[in-house]
């Protein structure tokens, strides 16, 4: 269920492969699951995934969306032509929601941090990032009882 909105928190990744696609939403996570194989075919474990829309693009007459995937590991690595290694990401000053629960209404995190920052009249400077913490058992996405641990980030000026 939601948790509570927290404001001014410190959004920090490090050991993190980074890689941006123009792609269709069913195609996400086949591209979350290639970083995931790379990074574990590397020794890594996978800590978070970390999805930054950055915009919408309709040249095909479909809606695809420009995204960054960013994929925390415990340790460092090494990008390849396709993924960029990036040793520390940080996002400062942001509005948080924090969701556990049926992936279905994880979008109720994103619409959380939207209606407080209108209702606040804060304004933000990032597209909304959504941090899904993985399994450690598993080191997958999919979890239990069909359930998602997300936080959602913006920041604010």
């Amino acid at each position: 269920m939601m948790k509570f909105i927290e404001i001014g928190v410190t959004l920090k990744l490090t050991h993190v492969l980074k890689y941006q696609k123009t792609l269709y939403n069913a195609e996400m996570d086949d591209v979350i699951n290639e970083m995931i194989s790379y990074a574990e075919s590397k020794k890594g474990k996978v800590k978070r995934i970390l999805t930054i829309t950055k915009g919408i693009n309709f040249e095909t007459g479909k809606q695809r969306l420009v995204v960054d995937f960013l994929l925390e590991m415990n340790q460092p690595t090494s990008g390849n032509n396709k993924f960029q290694y990036v040793s520390e990401y940080v996002l400062e000053n942001c509005v948080v929601s924090k969701y556990k629960g049926h992936p279905q209404n994880a979008s109720m995190a994103t619409r959380e941090v939207n209606e407080y920052i209108k209702k606040h009249e804060l304004d933000p400077i990032s597209p909304i990032h959504q941090v899904m913490k993985i399994d450690k058992k598993t080191r997958k996405k999919e979890k239990k009882k069909n359930e998602v641990d997300l936080e959602v980030y913006l920041a604010i000026i």
